[in-house]
């Protein structure tokens, strides 16, 4: 995409640095979640990136209403996808994996070098952090010196959740056995293992940290000189400080859906039966959801009550078809009855017809350049060398050019009602007199 440039708009400037992200924000969370999209910008209110927007619509309506047919954008300004032959997707997959198989030996490389032998952590090395745990204070200072994320991060856990659960997917192509013989199980390297003891170490502190933060709080808040206060954190700090910063209050359902999201196959161990049913997802789901958690609304403090309701953060939909040009009605022009939804003496069939060859055309010569250049990259050559044909000027049929009623937007003339409008009103004088 190419860089736009600064833009002043009335007593507002937008910097191509902020009109990036505009559009960046458009296009995952779609033009109408201002609030988001102005959070992500950063240095613009809702009701500048509002007015922004629909200034954008209305030059785009009268651009596409008004301008040189020339000037509007068609579908073959717009790239698309190439298509690859399956001799070049053949070659690129093997390309990739020697590349992955390169970087794997460039980092087993590293890790020798800069730990030894624990470089890849195995169930041989769990079982040595348990046994060295369990024995005096000379074996626990020998796993601080060797393996420091290990006093804290259960190691033979995390090689099980891997065996298990995240690498035992029934597809082939994601499980563990497809890539190892029958002796190999699911390793760590060290540095993949500090990593995420950096990161648990990281998340404790803030939630720490913050829950200190609001007990401090609250107890001055109810400090009293007739009372003395209990300078204890309680239950509803942690709660206050998870929805502070965004976490969830229960693992329950990301293990819930862990079958689902892992591609597991789950068997039922029925009693008295001699095979084993596989299971649907959703029937897990529904067992393991059987048992639902309540967790209690509301905590007594020091006479006061503390909210304890969950809260799980905002989930955006994306609005993967964001289009300014084509969803916006100018209400200030009169319509016109020459602006047809095409040049004027031309049939709508014959036109979409025309541009749809002129289209395969282009996708052909695209997909033509775009393997050229792989093949070049790879450095080999293909057995079928097909000739990049260049379409003619004249095929093209240009853009099509809409009219209002196609330009028309339909927030224009919908009206929207509050939820409680919409059920059915009754008489409660008659209610009343009926009781």
């Amino acid at each position: 995409m190419a860089k736009a440039s600064s833009t002043q708009g009335g007593i507002c400037s937008w910097s191509s640095r902020e009109k990036g992200l505009l559009f960046d924000g458009i296009s995952r969370y779609g033009q109408d979640n201002l609030p988001i999209i102005a959070a992500l910008i950063g240095t613009k209110s809702e009701l500048e990136v509002h007015a922004y927007v629909q200034s954008l619509k209305a030059a785009s309506v009268k651009q596409h209403m008004y301008g040189k047919k020339q000037s509007l954008v068609g579908m073959a300004d717009i790239p698309a996808a190439v298509e690859l032959s399956e001799e070049c997707c053949t070659s690129l997959e093997q390309a990739a994996e020697s590349l992955a198989t390169l970087q794997q030996r460039h980092e087993e490389r590293s890790e020798r070098q800069k730990h030894g032998d624990f470089w890849k952590l195995d169930q041989g090395k769990a079982h040595w952090v348990e046994r060295r745990m369990g024995e005096s204070e000379e074996g626990r200072s020998e796993i601080h010196e060797k393996l420091p994320a290990a006093e804290l991060l259960n190691l033979g856990q995390l090689l099980k959740l891997s065996r298990n659960f995240f690498m035992n997917a029934k597809d082939l192509d994601s499980n563990w056995r497809s890539f190892s013989s029958r002796s190999e199980t699911p390793t760590l390297l060290y540095t993949a293992f500090s990593d995420l003891h950096d990161i648990v170490v990281s998340i404790a502190t803030r939630l720490l940290q913050t829950t200190l933060f609001l007990a401090m709080s609250r107890l001055r808040a109810a400090k009293s000189p007739y009372y003395p206060h209990q300078r204890a954190v309680k239950r509803c700090d942690v709660l206050a400080a998870t929805k502070i910063l965004g976490m969830k209050r229960s693992t329950r359902d990301g293990w819930i859906r862990l079958a689902r999201r892992c591609k597991l196959e789950v068997y039922d161990h029925a009693r008295g039966s001699d095979t084993d049913c596989i299971m649907d997802h959703s029937e897990v789901e529904r067992v393991l959801g059987e048992k639902e958690f309540v967790p209690k609304t509301r905590a007594k403090l020091d006479g006061s009550t503390c909210d304890d309701t969950d809260s799980n953060g905002d989930s955006f939909s994306e609005d993967e078809s964001v289009s300014l040009a084509g969803t916006f009605s100018d209400p200030q022009r009169p319509s016109s009855q020459n602006n047809t939804a095409m040049d004027r003496n031309e049939p709508v069939d014959k036109f979409g017809k025309k541009t749809d060859a002129y289209l395969d055309s282009i996708d052909q010569q695209t997909s033509r350049k775009e393997e050229a250049r792989l093949w070049k990259m790879l450095g080999k050559a293909p057995h079928l060398i097909l000739p990049i044909a260049e379409p003619t000027p004249t095929e093209d049929p240009g853009p099509l050019r809409h009219g209002r009623s196609d330009l028309d937007n339909w927030r224009q003339w919908v009206d929207s009602k509050p939820e409680w409008e919409t059920y059915d009103v009754h008489d409660l004088a008659a209610s009343f007199r009926n009781d």
